[in-house]
């Protein structure tokens, strides 16, 4: 073989196996691989305002026959509530042991899940009866946040990028979504709600919430609510503020959703909140 043979076979081979790399793999991507549209901005009319109570730390709100039922925080001052939307009473509470730091909660086939943040605990309610009857505790190996359901499987936040799909009555793990915006992974996911398909949630430090694709884990769109109490609130803000800080500053944060799957509107406020406010997606 003469010697201009042989380079030839060797760019030959080169090439083929260029071209071999190139081909798309037969898996194909996966969603998480695939790049992230654009979050859309969806717009709100606000409704009503509610009162509600300025002592309760809210980390979980839900709609429930009429009634909202809230978890409130902080160790010492946990506890489980019904509350009379229009007028912010409170029809009944349970205040939780001492130890115990409440974050969210969640009502799935009658059974009140309430989450607490790092005493590695889940406790099942039963909701029908008040006061609340407690049926069990669950051992839970992260933080609890926030959590919700899609009316088959719990979905639990810890504070990162992640949601976990548990199966309700074991929390036996059926799988980990991270969630992603065009800009990457979304962490601080707090609060969450199941609307029509979508995981909405409070992403903790932030004024908005985000509509989230429960398959992909894509944020498909995000309802801005920056300096959303100050807009709405008809009440004295001033116990928020100290001097040189703001209500954020102080813990007064965007936090609790509930939605009243009837009347398609939704309830929203934050820890130490005046008022809980009924807004609809436009």
């Amino acid at each position: 073989m003469k010697k201009q043979d042989w380079i030839y076979l060797i760019i030959l081979a080169l090439v083929m196996g260029c071209q071999e790399q190139s081909e798309p793999s037969d898996k194909g991507e996966t969603s998480q691989e695939q790049a992230v549209p654009a979050s859309s901005v969806i717009s709100y009319t606000v409704l009503n305002a509610f009162p509600h109570d300025t002592a309760a730390f809210t980390q979980g709100l839900e709609y429930y026959k009429g009634q909202l039922l809230e978890s409130t925080g902080l160790t010492g001052k946990s506890s489980l509530r019904a509350v009379d939307i229009s007028s912010g009473k409170v029809s009944s509470r349970i205040n939780l042991d001492k130890n115990i730091f409440a974050e969210g909660l969640t009502v799935l086939h009658d059974t009140l899940y309430q989450l607490s943040w790092q005493n590695h605990e889940v406790y099942l309610w039963d909701v029908r009866k008040q006061p609340f009857q407690k049926l069990a505790t669950l051992p839970w190996s992260g933080e609890g946040w926030g959590i919700t359901n899609d009316g088959n499987q719990l979905i639990i936040s810890e504070g990162s990028d992640k949601l976990y799909f548990v199966q309700p009555g074991t929390l036996k793990l059926n799988k980990v979504l991270s969630i992603r915006d065009q800009y990457g992974a979304v962490n601080n996911l707090n609060e969450l709600e199941m609307i029509d398909g979508y995981i909405y949630a409070n992403r903790w430090q932030y004024d908005y919430i985000l509509k989230i694709d429960p398959v992909t884990g894509f944020v498909a769109g995000i309802i801005n609510l920056q300096d959303f109490l100050v807009k709405n609130s008809k009440a004295d803000l001033s116990y928020l503020s100290k001097p040189g800080t703001t209500a954020t500053d102080n813990g007064a944060v965007l936090n609790g959703i509930a939605f009243d799957p009837k009347k398609k509107t939704l309830y929203i406020t934050g820890k130490l909140w005046p008022e809980i406010f009924e807004i609809r997606l436009n």
